[in-house]
């Protein structure tokens, strides 16, 4: 039987009368699992002598369950210059399991597979077996899971050994599902049910791969994991109820600190509905936004996100009790990659295996393909990808139409290109993104509002200064561009022709083999 909302609040003001007057102190919402029932066959715990031992089983009725959060990963699998790889990592969580003092329970919430060439050179699966490895309990899938489309989702699902969540993913584009709302899983005792979600960032998501692809979100998402929640708990007997979220604030710091109200992004909009941590859901753990925070909402539930590319790990431990089916918070706080990447810890051999497995013939990679005599930013990199497709517009379709501008939305995942040799897993980490070049139309109106007047900042153009002055409204005019800028509805292009695969990366390592960065 279902309980309402009403009868779950009713049910724990009750126990936390009783536990106040009992004199128990705690930490966080004050019940989980308000029906207080078990499943068939399980013990039902009391410890009426107070020797913290059941007096039924005689287990211990305190569990300490361990949370570690990863997020925004992004494929991040070997050492860099500015990111640790996942040879330390394995190590360390592999460690963590093998500890008998408690019970672990490992998490992502989402962009584990995309950024890297030794993950997104096979789509994810790489990847996906070294989660295998390391024990993860569940995945939520993140924005960039879909930057190759909805076809590699379902050759993922079938490799991997844990869940991929998403209660609010509608695809119509393949055939099977490959999400499911929630997992429920067991440690010592305590069930615990994880619920994932991915946020309102369809947007980022290249226009051409969006098509039969919908998330809910706002207050039909808080309605689906509220129901869910409810679900796990009456249906499920869950004790404890944990919410991965692939959304999060861009204005938060990593000083734990509470907040007030509905979780907010910089820009305003609530991506957290704090009616959720209302006996719904225990522990929230955030991702997207790559910032590194520890909140603490107006319910007393934490919610953490661990930076992005490797920088944290987030990490919660709760002791649970048994008999009172309640818990307190001991330990929250956010991993550097001092803990888990330290040099001190032994390498695993099955990152090596595995980069042998997917690469028999050695990484082709890492070979050198050109010098850089200094460090380029961001910005740089992104004004020479601009040159570079606006020459070759021209170059291969200027003989037929007249290519004015090159360039359009380019985000580059990093600082920057650093000084020295340059190998192509570099630059494939800086600009991830396989979207085709294209040759497009487009309207003088719109060239001027998009492109060369563009509010993004992320938007980087190339042409003739003369340009600008020569633009008629209503005259066509042809650029180069790439997919993800053509497919954007509200730029008003029209396709004309496409190179297939050759990305702004390949542009970048022809130019740097040419001699043109020493």
């Amino acid at each position: 039987m279902k309980h309402s909302k009403t009868e779950i609040r009713i049910i724990s003001l009750l126990l936390a009368l009783l536990l106040l007057f009992s004199g128990c102190q705690e930490i966080g919402p004050a019940v989980t699992n308000p029906t207080g029932t078990v499943p068939d066959g399980y013990c039902v715990h009391t410890d009426d002598n107070t020797d913290e031992l059941c007096d039924n089983c005689g287990i211990d009725v305190t569990v300490t369950l361990d949370f570690y959060g990863i997020n925004d990963l992004h494929g991040v699998f070997c050492d860099s210059r500015t990111s640790s790889g996942v040879d330390e990592w394995t190590t360390y969580l592999k460690n963590a399991k093998a500890d008998d003092k408690a019970y672990e329970i490992l998490i992502s919430s989402g962009d584990m597979w995309q950024g890297s060439v030794e993950s997104s050179s096979n789509h994810g699966a790489l990847m996906t077996e070294w989660m295998n490895e390391v024990g993860f309990d569940a995945m939520t899938l993140g924005n960039h899971e879909y930057d190759w489309g909805s076809s590699y989702f379902p050759i993922n699902d079938a490799l991997a050994e844990f869940p991929f969540l998403g209660i609010n993913i509608t695809d119509s584009n393949v055939e099977e599902d490959y999400t499911q709302p929630s997992v429920v899983v067991e440690r010592g005792g305590v069930r615990i049910g994880i619920i994932g979600a991915i946020g309102n960032c369809k947007s980022s998501i290249s226009g051409e791969f969006q098509g039969g692809l919908d998330f809910a979100v706002k207050n039909q998402l808080t309605a689906l994991v509220k129901a869910e929640a409810t679900r796990l708990r009456t249906e499920e007997y869950c004790d404890f109820i944990v919410y991965s979220l692939h959304d999060g604030s861009s204005e938060y710091s990593s000083t734990p600190i509470s907040v007030k109200g509905d979780l907010k992004d910089s820009d305003g909009s609530v991506y957290y509905d704090v009616d959720l941590s209302d006996g719904y859901v225990d522990l929230v753990l955030e991702g997207h936004s790559h910032h590194a925070y520890i909140l603490k909402d107006d319910h007393g539930v934490y919610h953490l996100q661990a930076g992005g590319n490797g920088s944290a790990m987030s990490y919660i431990s709760v002791d649970y009790n048994l008999v009172t089916r309640s818990y307190e918070v001991e330990t929250v706080k956010l991993l550097s990659p001092g803990v888990y990447a330290n040099p001190s810890l032994a390498d695993d051999p099955i990152v090596d295996e595995l980069i042998d497995k997917y690469f028999p013939d050695g990484d082709p990679y890492l070979d050198t393909i050109g010098e850089n005599s200094q460090f380029r930013n961001a910005d740089e990199l992104r004004n020479i990808l601009a040159t570079l497709y606006w020459e070759t517009g021209k170059e291969t379709w200027g003989s037929e139409y007249d290519v004015v501008l090159g360039g359009g939305f380019m985000s580059c995942r990093g600082k920057g290109l650093y000084a020295g040799t340059v190998t192509y897993d570099q630059l494939y980490s800086l600009f991830p993104f396989d979207n085709d070049l294209v040759l497009g139309s487009i309207s003088g109106k719109k060239l001027k509002a998009k492109f060369l007047n563009s509010s993004s900042y992320n938007y980087f153009c190339d042409y003739d200064p003369s340009l600008y002055s020569s633009i008629q409204d209503n005259q066509t005019y042809y650029i180069l561009t790439d997919t993800y800028t053509s497919t954007y509805a509200p730029n008003g292009i029209t396709e004309i022709d496409r190179i297939k695969g050759i990305y702004a990366r390949d542009l970048l390592r022809d130019y740097i083999a040419a001699g043109n960065m020493q």
